[in-house]
């Protein structure tokens, strides 16, 4: 009994915290929050594929017969804006450390009852009712506010405990009074292990189809590289079959960013990864001579294996 009522005192004594702000951790905690909500979520989904998109109209446009036309400042200021966005976190965390650094140093404690952290020009007690959620990050632990949009939100970096031991202790205290944001993705649950085999298939899928869009550009300048067999002037395949690279490494990239949290996929993607650019080292070889000749609708072959370009 007296063995059981000090482990329950041990569980049941504050959690202690001592530090000082810092950027970084702020935009962790600001990314944390974006993949914990549904707008967050959507944003750097909708994102992607505007990235995605903007490049493979890139590519197509530079290989198409208009390409001399191609609205290069339009894409240009499609991927600034992208740019812009993916940067945003850390520039809100710049803005929140100049307010935070005025308050100096934080110490606080993390019990049943709520957080409480004081600063030298001013202190904050806040009860668990607030607070619906949590999430966790190698870093630091994220408290958020109840609402869809997680408005408000309390950064505990793991740091700022003294010891190991005091981290268990504060992840045990937000067990018990709030919810894991990703408790539907933690390991073993049901949308984890569904999530996991369709990265898996998605991942061969876009493996195949970059070994596909690699094989469909050798064969683009098939004839151009062969005059013995197909003589005389030819149409300049050679930028449809950079566009076809491009894609295929896209779709290489892709299958390798679906696993990049899954380690047995993510050696087994690596290694198919590797045989599928090896067949796009391949074709490369084959457009590169091509390349200087890429404003020109024909290509000719000359007997000592160099390309002529041909504008009619």
């Amino acid at each position: 009994m007296a063995e059981g009522r000090e482990t329950e005192a041990v569980a049941e004594r504050p959690v202690e915290l001592a530090y000082r702000p810092a950027v970084g951790e702020l935009a962790s905690a600001l990314r944390a929050r974006a993949r914990s909500t549904g707008a967050g979520r959507f944003q750097r989904r909708a994102l992607v594929w505007t990235v995605a998109v903007t490049t493979v109209g890139a590519l197509l446009s530079a290989a198409g017969s208009g390409h001399r036309n191609t609205p290069w400042p339009l894409y240009a200021g499609v991927l600034v804006f992208a740019a812009f966005m993916t940067a945003l976190p850390w520039l809100q965390a710049r803005h929140l450390h100049r307010l935070a650094e005025r308050q100096g140093d934080i110490r606080g404690t993390v019990d049943d009852t709520g957080v409480r952290l004081t600063t030298a020009h001013s202190s904050a007690s806040v009860d668990w009712h607030l607070y619906s959620r949590y999430a966790e990050t190698p870093e630091l632990f994220v408290l958020l506010s109840a609402d869809k949009s997680a408005v408000g939100f309390v950064v505990l970096p793991k740091r700022a405990v003294a010891d190991p031991e005091g981290v268990d202790r504060l992840r045990a205290v937000l067990d018990r009074r709030l919810v894991r944001a990703d408790a539907a993705e933690a390991p073993g649950g049901p949308r984890s292990r569904g999530g996991a085999v369709g990265r898996g298939a998605g991942s061969v899928g876009l493996l195949l189809l970059g070994l596909l869009l690699f094989f469909s550009a050798f064969a683009a300048v098939r004839q151009a590289t062969h005059p013995d067999r197909f003589p005389g002037i030819q149409h300049n395949t050679a930028p449809t079959a950079v566009v076809m690279l491009g894609l295929g490494a896209l779709a290489v990239a892709g299958a390798w960013w679906l696993v990049r949290r899954m380690t047995a996929m993510r050696i087994v993607t690596a290694v198919l990864a590797v045989l599928v650019l090896l067949a796009g080292c391949a074709a490369l070889y084959r457009v590169a001579p091509m390349l200087h000749c890429w404003g020109s609708a024909r290509i000719a072959r000359g007997p000592e294996g160099a390309y002529v370009c041909y504008d009619f």
